[in-house]
C-alpha cells in the first residue's frame, strides 16, 4: 500500500476510532444515569441507549480501530529502521486497545444489566480516552525525547485539570439537583 494512502487511512481511522470511544462512554454515562430514573423512563431509555451503543460499537468504533491499526502497520512496514519514538507510540497504542476492550466489556455489562459503575466514575473513565489522544497526537507530531518529557509532564497536568473539571461539574450538578 502506498505510504501516503496508508497515512490518510490511518488518520481517518484514528479520528473515527476516538469519535466512537468518546461517544460510547457518553452513552455509558447516560445509561448509568437512566438507571436512577423512575419507571417507565428507565425501561424506555436504557434499551434505546444499549441499541445505540451496540450500533456505534459494531459499525464505527471497532471497524475504525481495525482500519487505524492496519493502515498504521502498512506505514511501519515501509520504515527501516523504526524510529525510537514509534516504540513509545506502540506502548500507548497497546494501552488504547486495552481501553477499547474495557469499553466493550462495559457495553456488554450494561446490556446484561450487570454494570454497577456510576455515571460519575464513567465521566472520569472518559477522560482516560482524552489523555490517550493527547499523548498519541503530541508524540506523533513532535517525535523527540525532549518533547516526550514535556509531553509526560503536560499529560499529568492535563489529567489533574480534567479530574478537577469533573469534580467541579459534579458539584454544579449536585447544586442544581438540590435546588429543584
Amino acid at each position: 500500500m502506498d505510504y501516503t494512502l496508508a497515512k490518510a487511512l490511518h488518520i481517518v481511522g484514528f479520528i473515527s476510532w476516538f469519535a466512537g470511544l468518546f461517544y460510547i462512554v457518553r452513552l455509558f454515562v447516560y445509561h448509568a444515569e437512566a438507571g436512577e430514573r423512575p419507571e417507565p423512563e428507565r425501561a424506555i431509555l436504557q434499551p434505546q441507549l444499549e441499541l445505540m451503543a451496540r450500533r456505534l460499537w459494531q459499525i464505527i468504533t471497532v471497524p475504525a480501530m481495525i482500519l487505524t491499526l492496519v493502515a498504521g502497520l502498512a506505514m511501519v512496514a515501509q520504515l527501516d529502521p523504526i524510529p525510537p519514538w514509534l516504540h513509545i507510540k506502540f506502548g500507548l497504542l497497546a494501552g488504547l486497545v486495552a481501553y477499547t476492550v474495557w469499553c466493550g466489556a462495559i457495553r456488554r455489562r450494561q446490556a446484561a444489566a450487570s454494570s454497577t459503575v456510576t455515571g460519575a466514575k464513567l465521566r472520569l473513565f472518559n477522560e482516560l480516552g482524552t489523555m490517550f489522544m493527547v499523548a498519541i497526537v503530541f508524540l506523533a507530531v513532535f517525535r523527540s525525547a525532549l518533547s516526550i518529557a514535556w509531553g509526560v509532564g503536560g499529560l499529568l497536568a492535563l489529567g489533574v485539570a480534567l479530574m478537577l473539571g469533573v469534580r467541579v461539574y459534579r458539584k454544579i450538578r449536585e447544586r442544581g439537583a438540590n435546588s429543584q
